[in-house]
């Protein structure tokens, strides 16, 4: 299995608290690559996905794409049970600062660009 995986940012008005967040980036999850497959996960206020798709689950014009490489990171004892506590733990990224999708957007987009160190 490759080490890139894909952070998936959208829009969700669903939940009360989506007025404090960013205006088009309130939900993420994680997209794997595998075997010619995607490996789907997710974490929303009712339900934990997992699942197998042979196609993108979505239109690429209502969606923001990030590629992400994963590392090794040490478990804390806390995490957000959170769209955004699950991505961070597949990717490795112990910053207890990164609360919102769209923090955990910003954060990738400088590590790609390279002005942020791993």
């Amino acid at each position: 299995m490759s080490s890139d995986i894909y952070l998936v940012f959208t829009d969700d008005d669903r939940h009360w608290w989506s007025g404090f967040l960013h205006p088009f980036i309130k939900h993420c999850y994680v997209l794997v690559p595998d075997r010619g497959r995607w490996i789907v996960y997710g974490k929303t206020a009712q339900y934990f996905d997992l699942f197998t798709i042979d196609d993108q689950p979505f239109k690429l014009d209502e969606v923001i794409i990030v590629k992400a490489k994963r590392r090794q990171s040490r478990r804390g004892l806390f995490m957000l049970n959170t769209c955004v506590g699950h991505a961070k733990q597949i990717l490795g990224i112990n910053d207890p600062l990164i609360l919102t999708p769209y923090q955990l957007y910003t954060r990738l987009k400088h590590e790609e660009s390279g002005t942020r160190s791993s």
